[in-house]
């Protein structure tokens, strides 16, 4: 009778610690699930957009993602060549003998006083940055009547960014190279960093004098 006593009591312990085991297994798999179900309420997704104009054309960061994009590097790409920011980009327009003849022309009209109707502007990205859910950020624009378009097409302009959101999953956009995915990529953490400076002027903006 001791002995079936001994028996039973060994296999209802045995059969406690399963049902903890089972119990503590589906408390994991439960707070995993929720974790994962919370995490996918705040992740950001940005996309890079560009438009071009007769007279230009715009780079904006958008965030079309359902929680902010924390921006941990941004690296620009001119022509396959990593740069500080946007006055590099500058420069190599006014490498072309057309480009630096539009540019030269607008100047010395600016200072005469001349009537013009136009606009640069860029803008910085880098760590620190944050882009709303349904926001965006636009990085360059340009609307320079009479501009040679068409030459100023011939130079690239890629972006690496590594961004992440509230509960620090991160992700790579890379447009830089020579077929760029649409999709972002997961990674562990963003190890790179890096910002894009916006032009020493920041923007160049002028409008017809009122009579």
């Amino acid at each position: 009778m001791t002995e079936k006593a001994f028996r039973l009591d060994f296999f209802i312990a045995i059969a406690a610690l399963l049902i903890s085991a089972l119990t503590a297994g589906a408390l994991v798999y439960q707070t995993r699930v929720i974790a994962d179900q919370y995490a996918a309420t705040i992740w950001p997704y940005l996309g890079v957009n560009g438009t071009l104009s007769p007279n230009g054309g715009a780079l904006d960061l958008d965030n079309d993602g359902l929680g902010p994009a924390l921006i941990e590097s941004a690296q620009l790409v001119v022509d396959g060549k990593n740069v500080a920011g946007w006055d590099s980009y500058l420069h190599a327009l006014l490498k072309d003998k057309e480009t630096l003849a539009y540019f030269t022309q607008l100047q010395t009209n600016l200072l005469l006083g001349k009537p013009f109707s136009g606009s640069v502007s860029t803008d910085s990205v880098g760590p620190g940055t944050t882009i709303r859910p349904g926001d965006s950020l636009t990085l360059m624009k340009m609307d320079l009547p009479g501009a040679p378009v068409a030459t100023m097409k011939r130079h690239s302009i890629g972006l690496k960014l590594c961004y992440c959101s509230l509960n620090k999953s991160c992700w790579t956009l890379d447009t830089s190279v020579k077929k760029p995915s649409e999709e972002t990529q997961p990674v562990a953490a963003c190890t790179m960093d890096a910002s894009i400076a916006a032009a020493a002027f920041r923007s160049l903006s002028a409008r017809p004098r009122k009579k």
